[in-house]
C-alpha cells in the first residue's frame, strides 16, 4: 500500500513531476557538494564551443541551495505548473511539454542580452504569468496582507522582489514578456478568425506519441473551442437586449468565480478531478448555455410587449 507521500507524488502530472524531481535532485547534489554552481550555469561558449551541453538543461534546474526563495520557487512549480498541466492542458501532455521546451529556448535566446546565467527562476516566472492569464478570475491572498486578482499576481511579485532586492527586475520583465507571447499563441490566437483555427504551438507528432496524446482528440478540442467562443459572442450580443437589472441578477447567481484563498500565494485550483472548468472549450460552451438559460426569449418578448 503506497504511503501518503508516494500517493501525492504520483498524482502529480508527468511534466510537472519530472521538472520538480530534477530540480530537487540537482539541489541535493549542490547541497552535498557533489557539484558546484559553476558547473551548471549557462554560457553559450561553454555549452556549445566546449561541448558542455548539459548546461542547457541544468540552468533551468538551478534555484539556489535550500532557502526560502528555493521553497517559493518549488511551490510555484508544484502549484501553478500542475494547474496548467491538469487544467488548461488537460489530456494534452505533449502540447504542455512542447510549450515548456519552446519557453526554455526563448529564455536561452534572451539570456545573453540580459546577463543571466541561471534561468530556473525566470522559467518559473513565465509559467506563473501564464497561469495568471488562464486563471485570471481567481483571487489570491498575498502573504495575508491583501487580496489581489490572479491577473495582477505576477506584477505584484515583480514589485515585491524589486523592493526587497533593491534592483530593476529586468529578468522578471523578460520572463513575463516570454510568458505573454506563448500565452497569446496557445490561447488567444487559435480563437481569432484570422488564425483559421491553426495552433502554432501544437506539439510534433513524435512527442504526441511519446506522451500518449491523441491527435484526433486534440484537433477536436481546438474546433470546439473556436465554436464555443463564437457561440459565446453571439449570445453576448443577444443578451445586450435584456433588462439590465435582470441580467445582472442572473449573472451574479450563475457566476462561480471570485473565490478567495486563505493561504499565501495560493488560489482555488482546478485539477483533473474538478470537472469542466479546466478545459477552455468546455468553459466557453458552459458560458454559452448559461446565457441561454438565464432569460428565455419568450419571456423577454412578453416583457417587451
Amino acid at each position: 500500500m503506497p504511503t501518503p507521500i508516494e500517493e501525492w507524488y504520483f498524482q502529480i502530472p508527468t511534466c510537472t513531476r519530472i521538472y520538480m524531481t530534477a530540480t530537487v535532485v540537482l539541489t541535493l547534489a549542490l547541497q552535498l557538494e557533489w557539484t558546484t554552481p559553476f558547473q551548471v550555469f549557462y554560457n553559450y561558449d561553454y555549452a556549445f564551443s566546449r561541448g558542455q551541453y548539459w548546461r542547457v538543461f541544468t540552468t533551468f534546474l538551478y534555484m539556489g541551495k535550500f532557502s526560502l526563495e528555493w521553497l517559493l520557487n518549488m511551490y510555484f512549480i508544484i502549484q501553478y505548473c500542475r494547474d496548467l498541466e491538469e487544467g488548461s492542458f488537460l489530456n494534452r501532455p505533449a502540447d504542455f511539454a512542447w510549450l515548456l521546451i519552446l519557453m526554455c529556448i526563448a529564455l536561452l535566446v534572451v539570456a545573453p542580452y540580459l546577463g543571466f546565467i541561471y534561468l530556473g527562476s525566470l522559467l518559473v516566472s513565465s509559467m506563473t504569468y501564464m497561469w495568471s492569464r488562464f486563471y485570471s478570475y481567481l483571487f489570491i491572498n498575498f502573504m495575508g496582507l491583501f487580496t489581489v486578482s490572479a491577473a495582477y499576481f505576477p506584477w505584484v511579485m515583480l514589485a515585491f522582489s524589486s523592493v526587497v532586492e533593491s534592483r530593476w527586475p529586468k529578468g522578471e520583465l523578460a520572463a513575463i514578456g516570454v510568458g505573454h507571447v506563448f500565452w497569446f499563441l496557445s490561447e488567444e490566437w487559435p480563437r481569432r478568425v484570422e488564425s483559421g483555427g491553426s495552433r502554432p504551438l501544437r506539439a510534433p507528432k513524435v512527442l504526441c506519441k511519446l506522451l500518449h496524446q491523441d491527435l484526433d482528440e486534440d484537433a477536436d478540442n481546438v474546433d470546439n473551442a473556436g465554436a464555443g467562443d463564437q457561440q459565446h459572442t453571439d449570445d453576448h450580443d443577444a443578451g445586450m437586449e435584456y433588462d439590465a437589472g435582470r441580467a445582472d441578477a442572473a449573472a451574479s447567481t450563475d457566476s462561480g468565480v471570485g473565490e478567495e484563498s486563505s493561504a499565501p500565494f495560493t488560489a482555488p485550483t482546478t485539477h483533473a478531478s474538478s470537472g469542466s472548468s479546466s478545459s477552455t472549450a468546455t468553459r466557453y460552451s458552459e458560458n454559452s448555455e448559461a446565457v441561454q438559460r438565464r432569460v428565455p426569449r419568450s419571456d423577454l418578448d412578453a416583457d417587451l410587449d
